[in-house]
């Protein structure tokens, strides 16, 4: 078969080249995500009542910006770029790992517009209906939030000193006779 016969069933669109963020975007994502609800959303069954468009947490990681966010559709962590190594310019619905200190996570790239170009999430769930209030959504993003900035267990920790000279093993050195006698 030819290869020029042969169509792609999904061709993602161009890349979008998005600038860095020097300043927090906390708002330009709380106003984009609040006038997508008003515009496109309002209305929808799926949608949480009881849950509004929230920021939380947004911090640099690594020179760019990772924060947490709840709408009344989802919940999710959210990535923009800020100059530093996490953000690649990804075409929109392509999914790419992004490493954390909890490990590799996916993350979904997304086009915006009018000053979020450009945006990667990573979903914390599938639906929203099982948050009672604001708070409990709120208390979930900020714990995933926490949780993916800290190393997993049993991982080294890059805080703790690295011991003056190695322990030795005197096990081995008795079993060969060099050890103390007592």
């Amino acid at each position: 078969m030819s290869e020029t016969l042969r169509k792609p069933a999904w061709t993602p669109p161009p890349v979008v080249h998005a600038g860095p963020h020097l300043d927090d975007p906390s708002r330009l994502i709380g106003d984009w995500f609040a006038r997508v609800f008003a515009e496109r959303m309002a209305g929808l069954p799926f949608l949480n009542p009881l849950l509004s468009v929230e920021v939380i947490g947004v911090r640099r990681v690594d020179g760019d910006w990772l924060g947490g966010l709840v709408t009344p559709w989802s919940v999710q962590l959210v990535l923009l770029p800020g100059g530093g190594t996490l953000w690649v310019d990804t075409p929109a619905g392509v999914r790419r790992r992004v490493a954390l200190p909890v490990g590799e996570l996916w993350f979904l790239a997304d086009a915006g517009d009018e000053g979020l170009e450009a945006y990667q999430y990573c979903a914390l769930g599938t639906s929203t209906e099982g948050f009672p209030d604001q708070a409990a959504a709120r208390c979930f993003v900020a714990e995933a939030l926490a949780t993916v900035m800290a190393p997993p267990p049993g991982a080294p920790d890059a805080a703790s000193p690295e011991p003056a000279s190695p322990a030795v093993d005197r096990g081995r050195r008795a079993l060969f006779g060099m050890g103390r006698r007592r």
